[in-house]
């Protein structure tokens, strides 16, 4: 051809008769990415002659089936449109691509312009409605705001001043669904309830303080035209639609309350959305030590034990035993987090907020939670009692003290302290680390003739479960080694991976949970709908039949490494090489670098060279997966930060 091209595009066109070789070469880097009919509109209009460069516009574009999105616009977020085109090709004139048989290379370039355009545009909305959505007083550029205020008299005020001063100029409701109307018109008292200063509150039906936004301000000023582009169920209460469509519509007025087990009867009578757990739902006859209580333990493992309790409760899954968690606290930051967690009694909600879907539910799996550095001899007495038959952790990568060569760093100062003070069939009178703490239990239970138990590490590494194991009989053996004997022949370390995108808790979460859902939670937790967990089939002392409660999340395996590499690989890996890429050009959320085409396009041509490393893994579609992948960065109701 003799023009600089992406490496596929020359592959196709040395393999192809030149008549097909522009069909041929865009069908294949489309691929399976584009569904039927949106790849054949994209083939069609590359074989519109150079001499006739008009282009449909969007509004002509219209599929045989009659659909009333086009299906270029459906073509135009996806990755296959953002193709780098060579310059050679892209400053080459009409004449010159003809001569060379690529004259559809020009419709290429206007298709990718456009979209380009397109992303830039919907960046830019996305942006303003997620600040506005956050309720942060310095937002002033919700769309159509000027307008607002020129036509209700309130030019030259802040968002939170118009905000503040709409209550007095406009009392337009917002819609209310048939949903919400019922749970209105009822004043029944569901009360008494817990108010946040610990008061008692008899609480009505359906109804609570009255809440006033800047969405209805801007229903009441008159922007009709943002109003009718979303729709009529969402007229009045413009940002939250925004933040994310799938959220409750037109929240019925009432009184958030705290959470915890005492105002679960009345959170629910009250209209909240949220999904509750059953009375009696949260009892159990196994359990789980759980060390290192955070926002990715509690959107995975606490959750799907969680949904596995409530449907052996509602006698869905029929299981022997019923597992609940005990949180452990080891390191002196776990003070907050059990303090909060003991406060709502064990419960905490979990946000899930994605393109197509959201809900909130609250987690009652949580049992317990000892904080060890308060009464290390009672937290001991709990962990080593015999129904706790697994103790799992997410301590992250440096709770593991790893030297270069993946041995236990025996200087390191908490290490140390733990060997030294190893008190001998007792183990430890305070533990400092995870191990020491693991094998102090395992020490007090061999003592106690109880058996062995299974430590399930969930930490975001390579085979967690052997490095876990590793360092774990590493530091027995410095202590006992007739214990790391034992440890090593009976005690199983399964491995494990699990793919969530679970930002960290922000106030506008808390915010939301409280305006949304009506619960005050003061740590909740926000991930996005997608969920798989793939773990190693080998316990010691019995496990949860956690893929019995969500068999399209959960996967019980021999071998977990596959799948392991393939999350590492292709969304972590993926994830820094982005970060790295669009920090630079100063994007702070994932959503938004996503929506550049420079880094859409960077990312996408990441992922092919990246995917040639992996091979076949069971049951999963590697295509397909990269492009989960894409839409999954792409979630805006998430807000996951680069950094």
């Amino acid at each position: 051809v003799g023009l600089a091209m992406p490496v596929p595009l020359v592959a196709h066109f040395r393999e192809r008769p030149s008549g097909e070789n522009q069909i041929t070469s865009i069908d294949s880097d489309y691929g399976t990415l584009l569904d039927e009919e949106a790849r054949q509109e994209v083939i069609n209009q590359l074989r519109v002659p150079s001499g006739d460069l008009r282009r449909p516009m969007l509004g002509e574009l219209r599929s045989s089936g009659g659909s009333d999105q086009p299906p270029m616009a459906r073509a135009w977020k996806l990755s296959a449109l953002d193709l780098n085109l060579p310059l050679a090709v892209t400053t080459a004139s009409p004449e010159s691509l003809e001569a060379k048989n690529l004259s559809g290379y020009q419709n290429l370039q206007k298709i990718r312009d456009e979209a380009a355009q397109f992303r830039r545009g919907y960046s830019d909305w996305r942006r303003g409605a997620a600040r506005g959505a956050r309720g942060e007083a310095s937002f002033t550029a919700v769309h159509g705001l000027a307008d607002a205020q020129a036509g209700s008299g309130l030019q030259g005020l802040s968002a939170l001043e118009v905000q503040q001063q709409a209550p007095s100029q406009h009392s337009a409701p917002s819609p209310v669904s048939s949903r919400s109307r019922s749970r209105q018109s009822s004043r029944d008292l569901v009360g008494p309830a817990i108010a946040e200063d610990g008061t008692l509150l008899e609480v009505e039906m359906g109804v609570g303080t009255p809440t006033t936004n800047l969405s209805d301000t801007l229903s009441a000023a008159g922007d009709a035209a943002d109003e009718a582009a979303l729709g009529d169920e969402a007229s009045g209460d413009w940002l939250r639609f925004a933040f994310n469509p799938f959220s409750e519509p037109a929240a019925p007025k009432r009184q958030a309350l705290p959470l915890c087990a005492a105002n679960l009867a009345a959170i629910g009578a009250a209209g909240s959305a949220a999904s509750l757990p059953a009375q009696g739902s949260c009892e159990a006859t196994a359990h789980i030590a759980h060390i290192g209580v955070g926002g990715f333990h509690r959107s995975h493992l606490a959750y799907v034990t969680d949904v596995l309790l409530t449907k052996q409760h509602a006698g869905e899954v029929k299981a022997a035993e019923r597992w609940g968690i005990i949180g452990v606290g080891l390191m002196p930051w776990d003070k907050k987090m059990a303090e909060v967690l003991t406060k709502q009694d064990g419960l905490y909600s979990l946000l899930l907020r994605g393109n197509a879907a959201a809900s909130a539910r609250v987690i009652g799996s949580i049992l317990e939670f000892v904080f060890v550095p308060a009464d290390p001899e009672a937290a001991l007495a709990r962990l080593c009692s015999a129904s706790v038959r697994i103790v799992s952790l997410t301590v992250t990568e440096k709770g593991y003290y790893r030297c270069t060569d993946g041995s236990l760093d025996r200087t390191a100062p908490l290490v140390k302290q733990d060997i030294d003070e190893w008190g001998g069939a007792r183990g430890l009178a305070q533990p400092r680390t995870a191990f020491g703490l693991i094998c102090t239990i395992l020490q007090r239970r061999r003592s106690a003739g109880l058996g062995p138990l299974t430590v399930l590490s969930c930490d975001n590494m390579p085979m967690n479960g052997s490095v876990c194991r590793a360092v774990t009989l590493d530091f027995a053996s410095a202590v006992d080694p007739d214990l790391a004997a034992w440890m090593e022949r009976d005690v199983a370390f399964p491995n494990s991976m699990v793919d969530r995108i679970t930002p960290a808790t922000e106030n506008e979460h808390r915010e939301l949970l409280r305006s949304e859902y009506g619960i005050i939670d003061e740590w909740p937790v926000i991930a996005e709908p997608f969920l798989q967990w793939v773990i190693e089939d080998s316990f010691s002392a019995g496990r949860p039949s956690w893929e019995l409660a969500m068999p399209n999340d959960v996967m019980l395996t021999a071998d977990v490494e596959p799948y392991e590499l393939m999350k590492l690989r292709l969304l972590n890996s993926s994830h820094s090489a982005l970060s790295y890429a669009a920090m630079l050009c100063d994007h702070v959320f994932v959503d938004d670098a996503l929506a550049d085409p420079d880094v859409f396009a960077f990312l996408r041509a990441y992922m092919l060279e990246v995917v040639k490393t992996l091979g076949s893994v069971h049951g999963v579609d590697l295509a397909e997966y990269q492009r989960s992948l894409l839409e999954r960065f792409s979630n805006a109701y998430i807000k996951d930060k680069l950094a």
